[in-house]
């Protein structure tokens, strides 16, 4: 499987819609629409798995213009600032996002937004120990809502979300890595279901 030619269909203002010519393996050639990013350098993301000294997971209810409706998703956001590292820019978008400021970031790891729309992938970063600094004014377009849930807590919050409120199941997936790393406690056993 290859990728042997691409035309651009619609070029907009942060986003490029591509048509790929793919190549599978037996020669025969179909067209993959796909969409790209004009505004960022890198990967293109980063996330921040935000956890305060008192314990608690920081996470985001964001509105999203796409689906029509909030979704619960860590801090995150593009690494469109030119020569910024995704490291700085997670610490940019964790302030901006939440007012938290993160001493430590670690790098967890890197993985597809959306494979097979886009190429874009995120960077994933912990960031232990965050403290509360002041939120930056925001321009609101994502109605940016912050949700501190304790670590212990979290599959619970994750499981029982309001109705209108939806979960990027990307979420769950990064917390399993950070517990399989022994970056976050195992999660709680929960009671055998009768």
């Amino acid at each position: 499987m290859r990728v042997t030619g691409k035309r651009t269909v619609y070029e907009g203002r942060y986003l490029r819609m591509v048509e790929k010519t793919v190549t599978t393996r037996d020669g025969t050639t179909h067209p993959w629409e796909a969409v790209e990013r004009t505004n960022v350098h890198g990967s293109g993301a980063v996330v921040i798995v935000a956890l305060t000294k008192d314990g608690e997971l920081l996470f985001e209810k964001n509105w999203r213009s796409a689906l029509e409706s909030f979704v619960i998703q860590f801090p995150a956001g593009l690494t469109d600032v030119d020569g910024e590292s995704e490291e700085d820019a997670a610490r940019r978008e964790l302030l901006e996002e939440t007012g938290y400021a993160a001493a430590t970031l670690i790098p967890i790891l890197s993985s597809p937004l959306s494979a097979a729309l886009t190429s874009t992938r995120a960077m994933h970063f912990f960031a232990p120990d965050v403290v509360y600094s002041g939120r930056a004014p925001s321009d609101d377009l994502e109605g940016i809502e912050v949700v501190k849930v304790p670590d212990a807590k979290a599959d619970e919050f994750m499981l029982n979300l309001p109705p209108g409120v939806e979960l990027d199941l990307r979420v769950p997936g990064i917390l399993w890595a950070l517990r399989r790393k022994g970056l976050l406690p195992p999660t709680p056993a929960r009671p055998a279901a009768r």
